[in-house]
């Protein structure tokens, strides 16, 4: 059982923030249903981001899992009065589309308020924030990552240009920020507060990801420097070995931990003590690490038990692949109607009593329209026939 059975979400979004948000309640249980217009659809569906049998692309089945597809003209007053009979029968509605627009289709929070007071309105359509002279501009996740500092603070310092993290990072961590808002809203709602309206946005989830860097530069003037393949000493700082894949070294106890680390690499403790004295530990250990292939020294280093902090630095082949990952369902197993039996992302959360489930795959095109029209909005089969003609589903 989730922690959110028996929560109604209903998404109009695109893209890929507020609809990882809708997708990630229904990994906890909640009925989910999306709503695209019967035309344009969510444009998410067409992102070139890597093409699956049958259709559908990455980006689409990443963030609309557990949910179900309706159709639905919002521009068509019909279209809006089923749109609330719909909202009067949820908890939460999300949308990432713009304040003008919701107004322009009667789905902004001061209408749906009108049909249910209880509800808990999800905004995440300023990806510059809700307020302020950029309120209304566009925004992308790597246009954010420009904006927020972080293509600055990321890769080499030695190259002195900006680098991007592929893969939608603030996107996603922005649909995350939403979610951690409207369940706290939920809880807010349990204990007498009643609906309300909760806001995210990519650029404040931008500066919030890089909170300790953020405050540094406030509080003291100066950014931290970015960093390069050493990031604090010796044993701060990742190697290439014989084979030409990496080994990362993360322990700031270097005092605690430098005479096993000398052992394990079997370097001479007195040259060892020297190069650390004259700030030439560096050159020693990469000197060394270059003998031999990354999985002998990952292999020795379990054989000796070694207390320091040490891993490989993985590709994404090999990160999706960790038996740790799979041990938490980090990443889990599903049964994929195209794909066939599949591996996925799973969830970053568990719960010693509850669990988080993939129970549908992304929906089809309007897959579920019928159904949901049927069992919340007071229509008859007679009447989808007619809302189907006229253009007000799909």
């Amino acid at each position: 059982m989730g922690v959110l059975d028996g929560i109604r979400v209903i998404e109009w979004a695109s893209w890929l923030s507020v609809p990882s948000t809708a997708s990630m309640l229904g990994d906890l249980g909640a009925d989910v249903v999306k709503i695209e217009d019967p035309i344009r659809g969510d444009p998410v569906r067409g992102m070139q981001s890597g093409g699956l049998p049958g259709g559908r692309t990455v980006a689409y089945e990443t963030v609309n899992r557990n949910k179900r597809g309706l159709t639905l003209n919002l521009g068509d007053p019909e279209g809006q009065r089923l749109l609330h009979r719909l909202v009067s029968g949820a908890d939460v509605f999300l949308t990432s589309y713009s304040r003008r627009l919701t107004r322009a289709v009667a789905a902004d929070y001061a209408t749906l308020r009108q049909h249910n007071g209880q509800l808990i309105y999800g905004y995440g359509g300023s990806g510059w924030g809700p307020k302020g002279p950029d309120s209304d501009r566009r925004a992308y996740d790597v246009l954010m990552q420009g904006i927020s500092g972080l293509m600055w603070s990321t890769g080499d310092a030695r190259s002195g240009t900006p680098a991007t993290v592929t893969g939608g990072p603030i996107d996603m961590a922005s649909g995350m920020s939403l979610g951690y808002a409207v369940l706290a809203a939920l809880f807010a709602r349990e204990r007498g507060a009643g609906g309300q309206e909760v806001t995210s946005s990519l650029l404040g989830i931008a500066l919030h990801l890089q909170a300790l860097n953020v405050n540094t530069t406030l509080w003291t003037g100066k950014p931290i420097d970015r960093f390069t393949d050493t990031f604090g000493g010796p044993l701060l700082a990742y190697y290439r070995c014989a084979d030409s894949q990496w080994i990362i070294f993360c322990e700031p106890q270097l005092d605690r931990y430098w005479p096993e680390f000398c052992a394990a690499l079997e370097l001479d403790r007195d040259e060892a003590d020297e190069a650390l004295a004259q700030g030439a530990a560096r050159e020693l250990i990469e000197a060394r690490i270059a003998c031999e292939p990354r999985s002998r020294w990952l292999t020795r280093f379990e054989e000796l038990t070694c207390k320091f902090a040490y891993g490989p630095v993985n590709t994404m082949e090999e990160a999706t692949s960790l038996l740790q990952a799979a041990a938490n369902d980090y990443v889990t197993d599903i049964e994929h109607p195209t794909l066939g039996p599949s591996r996925t992302l799973g969830f970053p959360f568990s719960f010693s009593e509850s669990e988080c489930s993939i129970r549908r795959p992304a929906c089809e095109f309007g897959e579920h329209s019928e159904e949901i029209l049927l069992e919340s909005c007071d229509v008859t089969w007679e009447d989808i026939a007619g809302l189907r003609k006229r253009g007000v589903i799909g």
